[in-house]
């Protein structure tokens, strides 16, 4: 089975081979309830939010899957806790990143959405 390991954990983007093993654990806790929408919703305006903002944002959350979640997102090192009067929340450079790459993964679902719902008028 592990001689056949290099095949189960790659994807292959034309001639490159990109393996996944080394995302699974982002992917993980990616794949948590509410931790895209908490990583977004760091990442608008400003940049920083206080956990009252992120539970106010996070629709149908609770504060303790919110505080949850942060604690996991900041053990990733997506974000990282500000101290300060008021402690805040900010993403990572890595944070950033794979907020921008999800960025256009969201916009192609948003048109493919609107896409469907136009034609079942």
């Amino acid at each position: 089975m592990t001689e056949n390991r290099h095949l189960a954990c790659m994807l292959r983007d034309g001639e490159r081979l990109i393996c996944v093993d080394p995302s699974l654990p982002l992917l993980r806790v990616l794949g948590k309830k509410d931790s895209i929408l908490i990583l977004g919703v760091i990442g608008n305006e400003l940049g920083k939010r206080n956990f009252n903002e992120i539970l106010r944002d996070v629709p149908g959350s609770s504060s303790t899957l919110v505080s949850k979640r942060l604690k996991e997102l900041q053990n990733s090192g997506l974000i990282r806790r500000i101290e300060g009067d008021l402690v805040t929340y900010e993403l990572t450079e890595l944070g950033r990143r794979i907020r921008e790459t999800l960025l256009p993964f969201f916009a192609a679902i948003e048109k493919e959405s609107m896409n469907h719902s136009s034609t079942n008028l």
